[in-house]
């Protein structure tokens, strides 16, 4: 089970073991979450960050959002939730103001340095080209526009609180089966018909003509879903019409896992499995993980899509 600590205006305060945790991160989510209940001690009410390790590796970090004290039966229970450090983005408004060829370093400096954040992985190059900050932006949609224009990709904060700007996870490979690194006790594949946009028409002149097509070639052509992209004024391009396609294909096969066991990997993580059932594949990656425990047992659900 996860163990944990959170900083007061006294220091460090370990807490004792919890009496359940639930542990969610999900890779189209900006940040994970964490709820966990533990007896009372003293001084947790002033909790402001709370730490998650898995034996001595720190994997959460995080603003802790609320702080609930139980008393009933004699029993003191203390219930704390918080969100990664990508919480913190998401709940602070960007000052409104137009980026031209802004580097990374730039970005950082910015809108995450004084937020806590101590670096992140990537390059320097500036992204040539301009980004509008309008108001009401937050921190967060900062940094996902500037990824998302520069690498085509929308950033990542691990658990941890390391940024990576392209997104990508460089970690092992999970292996999941019975025969290999990672048992379950359960599979369940899905396939989702509905996810998938078999076209999407562009307007690339002027008039009410959407006239250029982008075909997926792995749709059914017996089912049509249809989107338009307005890449004259309206800020879209093919690349746009690109990505809604491959999207809906990465959303449209899923393989849910349930491990008795915990397994604090990244989402984003490269992963194949060997099912005798549902088949062999490779090129899945870790979408979602959802850890739940108490003093009974525990178990990780995962996830895995295929990747874009």
């Amino acid at each position: 089970m996860l163990k944990f600590k959170m900083t007061t205006h006294s220091g460090m305060l370990l807490l004792p073991s919890p009496v359940t945790v639930v542990y969610n991160s999900e890779f189209s989510v900006p940040a994970d979450d964490v709820t966990v209940e533990f007896p009372y001690i003293k001084g947790c009410e002033d909790g402001d960050f709370l730490y998650g390790f898995d034996g001595e590796n720190l994997v959460f970090k995080g603003q802790i959002d609320e702080i609930i004290t139980k008393s009933s039966d004699e029993k003191i229970t203390v219930k704390i939730t918080a969100r990664s450090m990508a919480g913190i983005l998401l709940d602070n408004e960007a000052e409104p103001c137009i980026y031209f060829n802004a580097s990374s370093s730039v970005i950082f400096e910015r809108h995450l340095q004084p937020f806590g954040f101590n670096g992140y992985i990537g390059d320097n190059n500036p992204y040539f080209g301009y980004i509008k900050i309008s108001k009401g932006m937050s921190q967060w949609q900062v940094l996902e526009n500037y990824c998302v224009n520069k690498y085509g990709k929308k950033p990542r904060i691990t658990g941890d609180g390391r940024v990576i700007l392209n997104g990508g996870i460089n970690g092992e490979v999970l292996c999941f089966g019975n025969n290999e690194s990672y048992r379950y006790i359960s599979a369940e594949s899905r396939i989702k018909r509905y996810k998938v946009i078999s076209d999407v028409r562009l307007k690339v002149k002027q008039g009410n003509r959407y006239g250029s097509v982008i075909k997926n070639s792995l749709a059914d052509t017996r089912l049509v879903r249809r989107r338009y992209v307005d890449a004259l004024t309206g800020g879209g391009s093919v690349g746009t019409a690109d990505r809604i396609i491959s999207t809906s294909n990465g959303n449209a096969f899923e393989i849910e896992l349930v491990c008795p066991y915990m397994l604090m990997c990244e989402v984003g993580n490269k992963a194949t499995i060997n099912d005798e059932v549902i088949g062999s594949y490779d090129g899945l990656y870790v979408h979602k993980i959802r850890y739940t425990a108490d003093s009974k047992s525990e178990k990780t659900v995962i996830t895995l899509k295929k990747e874009i």
